[in-house]
């Protein structure tokens, strides 16, 4: 419960605070000089994910609340998560902003999930050189669906993407087929199939040549007027594009491993000070991919333990019993915290990876197995007398050969071995004869061991 607890708040913390900065993204730019309504223009880069859906509502509001000519969003995507998906396709057939999907530059895709998002648009156009489809979906590990579940998740999506197609008029066979079948469409296949409605080269040329038409909205119908609209770029902030790339399992994973090392550099060393704000601030941003993801909660609870564990064996002597169970949680809580057959679509992997599992769990297992023996080794035995080899003195008598010498605070009777020392000379000591010091001149260290 704390764990999920955590979990919940670390998700809900960093979504307020991006939702917070995009609001200075638009801040006062809604209209053009003339008054012209303006058009909005997105991105969807990379992985679908639920940073991307929260991306993509956060855009599709800012065109709302201006009341945008459009909403463009421009698209190259090799696929992405599921229910991110969904929330996408969703918020487009519910806006009130006419929203147009365009697959670009040239050599861009919309693969898998992108083929939704792409035909849910009010307006779906691709530039040359590109091509979608291809989404039958797969398991968290990119693998083929097996079973019963298998025939549920493509039932789900067909239904999914007929009804986006059914709803913006286009193919709805193309649409079952790409996710039955993995079927793909190059650009002029998929204007001449009804996949998508128009080829333009760029965002200018698409806005030219969509302008005039009319699309219905939640709103009811709308007529674009995007010729001579100002065009308002509207990406990721920071913060967004920060949780982008850290909402990845084996991202997550790794900062939860240095998170877990610059506590334990902290710890150990108490007042380094920037171990632990590294390690503090790694295992929030972790903490705050594993719950975006969904993650199974005794996976995180384990890894967690498996860092108290460690944290533990800096301050019990336990002989190396409590890494030993540190590096088991460890092991165990990366297996299970992303479940390994959950359905997505493909482009994405929502399991860690087994070489970043071997890699964590071995390079853990090898710091601490290192760390124990260097601390378990038997200090050498220092006696106050060894300390004395080396220390510099100054002769209170003659030295010739046997004398009084003042070393390291205290009078000792000295033999010199490197011949005579007079009287305030200084002496070195070479080694400790029981109760004597064996001891040669010093020269050029006259006065230093004055007391």
């Amino acid at each position: 419960m704390v764990v999920m607890t955590l979990l919940h708040l670390a998700v809900r913390g960093a979504a307020a605070l991006s939702l917070a900065l995009g609001a200075f993204g638009l801040g006062s730019s809604a209209f053009g000089a003339d008054g012209a309504a303006p058009v909005l223009v997105g991105h969807i880069d990379g992985e679908i994910n639920p940073i991307t859906a929260r991306y993509v509502d956060r855009v599709v509001s800012d065109g709302e609340s201006d009341n945008a000519a459009a909403v463009v969003f421009v698209i190259d995507t090799p696929g992405g998560l599921i229910d991110s998906t969904y929330q996408i396709t969703a918020r487009f057939l519910s806006t009130r902003v006419p929203i147009v999907t365009f697959v670009a530059p040239a050599g861009a895709r919309a693969a898998s999930a992108g083929t939704f998002i792409t035909m849910a648009g009010h307006v779906a156009a691709m530039a040359p050189a590109t091509n979608i489809g291809a989404a039958h979906p797969v398991d968290s590990s990119g693998g083929d669906i097996q079973g019963d579940l298998r025939l549920k998740a493509e039932n789900d999506a067909v239904a999914h993407i007929v009804n986006i197609a059914k709803t913006r008029g286009r193919n709805e066979q193309w649409a079952e087929d790409a996710v039955r079948k993995s079927v793909s469409a190059r650009v002029d296949e998929a204007v001449a199939m009804k996949i998508v409605d128009l080829q333009a080269n760029d965002v200018a040329d698409l806005l030219a040549k969509i302008d005039g038409r009319t699309v219905t909205t939640s709103a009811g119908a709308m007529t674009l007027a995007t010729k001579n609209a100002p065009v308002i770029d509207d990406g990721q902030n920071p913060i967004e594009t920060l949780l982008h790339f850290v909402v990845d399992p084996q991202i997550a994973v790794l900062l939860f491993t240095l998170g877990t090392y610059g506590l334990i550099f902290e710890l150990s060393n108490p007042g380094l000070i920037f171990p632990g704000i590294i390690g503090v601030i790694a295992i929030i941003l972790a903490l705050f991919s594993f719950g975006t993801l969904d993650a199974n909660g005794a996976g995180v609870a384990l890894m967690v333990f498996a860092l108290l564990l460690f944290v533990a064996e800096i301050k019990v002597q336990a002989h190396g019993l409590l890494t030993a169970g540190g590096v088991a949680a460890l092991l165990i809580g990366l297996i299970i915290v992303f479940p390994p057959f959950r359905p997505t679509f493909p482009g994405v992997r929502q399991s860690v990876e087994p070489l970043v599992v071997v890699f964590v769990v071995g390079l853990t297992a090898i710091f601490f197995g290192v760390a124990l023996r260097t601390a378990l080794r038997p200090l050498p035995v220092v006696s106050g007398a060894s300390l004395l080899v080396g220390a510099i003195g100054v002769a209170k008598t003659d030295i010739a050969p046997r004398g009084i010498a003042h070393v390291a605070g205290e009078d000792w009777t000295v033999v010199s071995e490197g011949g005579d020392v007079p009287k305030g000379g200084a002496v070195r000591v070479k080694r400790v004869d029981s109760v004597r010091l064996i001891v040669e001149p010093a020269r050029g260290a006259e006065g230093k061991g004055a007391a």
